[in-house]
């Protein structure tokens, strides 16, 4: 079990260095859900770690942090604005509240609004994780709101705007083990991408399905499934395949195989994270993704056990259209 409160603003995530200070005590708890784990006493001499801190809104603070030479950026989600000046990015949500990063100094700071619009594991995600992952990116470390599973030796990362928590259960009760269930690391490691495990939790969905045997009652709960099938934490896997879902459910679904340039430009335009610095060489992720793994778009609709028999035709090679059925619930991906 998670303690619930950090013990120590350090830690040691993958190899790099994060001090972090939460001056907010409401977001202490899921803070401790994605990084516990990567506690550590003290860093051996000679590392600098990333730092950040996440505040209460204070006018005077933000107003002191935003330069006036700061330029607008076109973001891909609408939901943000994005700015910047040189080295130093702004990036301004209504639902939470904003933050500044210097990628040279490697800090960032985020202010939180004091009515957030969203609940306190998103606010997590858009202060910590998100200019988190643009500080490891530098350093070719790739923190990404992703699934990722793996079972004998193959290892698949999924992008999805929405929950799958059946069908990730469902894997679960049928020998899959899970690397990330909500964020996923990737690094290039021996010319393949590799995942790398991310502590999280997934939201609970009732399912009125005889094949997951559940009752209906727990729709707005958090689950760690990690917790709830111990045993199916893993910490590596090297990525064979990205399932790219589609938004929306249809009548019926269909895995359509992706090849050649479609493939780079689908993953390009399906990452599910802004990227501050798209020209840098080494944040070139999809492009080696797309060249180094197998690729398909999915359709989704209703029945979660189908997951399983596409999963195998995947894992074995069988990229023909293949019929799927899901249940699905949107989240807007970060």
């Amino acid at each position: 079990m998670i303690d619930t409160e950090l013990p120590s603003p350090r830690f040691a995530v993958h190899g790099y260095a994060l001090e972090l200070h939460c001056g907010v005590d409401a977001l202490r708890p899921h803070i401790a859900r994605f990084l516990s784990p990567f506690t550590v006493p003290d860093w051996p001499e000679g590392f600098y770690p990333i730092y950040g801190s996440i505040q209460p809104f204070d006018a005077a603070a933000v107003q002191r942090s935003i330069s006036s030479s700061a330029v607008p950026l076109a973001a891909a989600d609408e939901l943000i604005e994005l700015y910047q000046d040189g080295d130093r990015f702004w990036v301004v949500d209504d639902h939470w509240g904003m933050a500044e990063l210097n990628l040279v100094k490697r800090q960032w700071r985020s202010w939180l609004l004091p009515r957030p619009s969203v609940d306190a594991l998103r606010c997590v995600e858009m202060s910590v994780l998100w200019p988190l992952a643009q500080l490891l990116r530098c350093k070719g470390l790739h923190l990404i709101p992703a699934v990722s599973i793996a079972r004998q030796g193959w290892g698949c990362l999924i992008l999805c705007p929405f929950g799958i928590e059946p069908e990730l259960s469902l894997l679960m009760r049928n020998g899959y083990r899970i690397i990330g269930q909500r964020w996923t690391i990737l690094r290039e490691e021996d010319g393949r991408i590799a995942m790398l495990n991310m502590p999280g939790v997934v939201d609970y969905m009732a399912v009125p399905s005889r094949a997951l045997g559940r009752q209906a009652d727990r729709s707005n709960d958090l689950l760690d499934l990690t917790l709830e099938f111990p045993g199916s934490s893993l910490n590596h896997a090297f990525c064979d395949s990205v399932i790219i879902v589609e938004p929306g459910r249809r009548t019926r679904a269909k895995l359509r195989p992706l090849s050649g340039t479609a493939t780079m430009l689908r993953l390009r335009r399906s990452w599910p994270i802004v990227d501050l610095q798209p020209t840098r060489q080494a944040n070139q992720l999809p492009p080696k993704l797309a060249r180094l793994c197998q690729c398909a778009e999915l359709q989704l609709c209703r029945d979660p056990s189908e997951l399983l028999p596409l999963l195998d035709k995947l894992r074995h090679g069988i990229t023909s259209p293949v019929q799927l059925s899901l249940y699905v619930e949107h989240r807007v991906a970060v």
